[in-house]
Parts: C-alpha cells; structure tokens; sequence
C-alpha cells in the first residue's frame, strides 16, 4: 500500500511541476495535472487536499536541493574550491529540475506570494549563513572587498539564467532543449567569470582551468 502511495504522490508531482511550470499556478487546473499523471482526480485531492498544498509541496521539493547545494559554502573552505562547487551544484540543480525550477523562479518573480512561511524561513537562514561565508572569507583576504550580499545575488541570477531565459536561450544557441555540454559551458564561464572578479591575484589552477588566484 505503501508503495502504490509513494507512486501515486510521485506521479502527481511530477505532473504538477510540468503544469506549473508550463501554465502558472492560477491558470493550472487539477484536472489537467491528474491527467498528466494518469490517475484520477479524486487521488489528487486524497493525498494533497488542495491545489496551493499540491503547489506547496511542488516549492518544497525545489528548496531541499538548494540547501544541498549551498553546504559546500563554508567558511573554513578554500573560495575557490567552495565557489567552483557551489556554482556546479546550482547548475546541475536547473539541468535535474528543469520544470520545478521554472515554478520556483515564477514564485520569486511573483514576490514569492506563495511561498510556504516553511520554505522562507530555511531560504532564509541558509542565504544568511551564505553571505557569512562569503563575508568571512572577504575580511580574511581570501576574496577583494566585494559586496557579500550582492556577489550572492549575481551567483544566483546568473546559475539561473537557463530557468528564467530558455525562450532567449533557445535562439542564441539554436536548440530549444540545453544539452549536457550547454550546462558544462554555463558552469565553467560562471565560474571563470566570478573567480576572476573576486579571487585575489595569485596563479592557480582548478578543475582544469586557469584563474588569477
């Protein structure tokens, strides 16, 4: 019984992100997202009561990677390593995600109207402990005395950019769909270009690239 529950609930939200993502939340219907999941729409109701708890637990899914991704950041890391990581994570975090992360982006652009307090709270403290980081290793000479706040948010916006730009995307690398090596690129240009804003000059090399460290 288990099992078929977990199946079911797996099914509807992954139907709902595709649904989400491709309508918004107030124009998606439940019953177009139990289609899509192939199971009845009384099974929708049954295992998630509502459309914005069903929309809820679609964000959650999308905050848990997020918090996974960030744990590389930590102060008694070397910048370089941890930036490298960090920004990797988020990307890979789109190319696994592709249908949440769009609802979660939509979310944000919204004001995050619906962002369960659940989800603002650890957004919150996570972002927090993430600035910390990066101010840490700012006042010890690890990173140029750059804004933390706003050297996070360039972070986020630009490992971001294949969620919120794919129409813009599409024509610039003539596909619709980005391909592994699309993201590869993204990740190594993220990189390139954050390092070799902040990193102090000294010669270095990481994961088979040349920075000013």
């Amino acid at each position: 019984m288990t099992s078929i529950r977990q199946r079911n609930q797996h099914l509807i939200l992954a139907a709902a992100s595709e649904e989400f993502a491709a309508r918004g939340f107030d124009a998606t219907q439940t019953r177009d997202i139990a289609a899509r999941a192939g199971v009845p729409k009384a099974n929708l109701y049954y295992y998630f009561q509502t459309k914005e708890n069903l929309y809820a637990k679609v964000l959650l899914g999308f905050v848990e990677p997020l918090l996974e991704a960030s744990a590389v950041l930590r102060e008694s890391d070397d910048p370089v390593v941890g930036l490298q990581a960090y920004i990797a994570a988020r990307i890979r975090i789109a190319r696994e995600h592709p249908h949440i992360a769009k609802v979660f982006s939509g979310e944000l652009l919204l004001g995050g109207r619906q962002l369960p307090e659940e989800c603002r709270d650890l957004l919150y403290a996570e972002a927090q402990r993430n600035v910390d980081c990066l101010r840490s290793w700012i006042e010890r000479g690890l990173l140029a005395p750059v804004d933390p706040e706003h050297l996070m948010l360039f972070i986020w916006s630009a490992t971001r950019t294949y969620t919120n730009l794919g129409w813009q995307m599409a024509h610039i690398t003539g596909q619709d769909t980005p391909q592994d090596a699309d993201y590869q690129n993204a990740a190594a240009t993220i990189t390139r270009l954050v390092l070799g804003g902040v990193v102090p000059e000294r010669v270095g090399a990481i994961g088979g690239l040349m920075f000013a460290t």
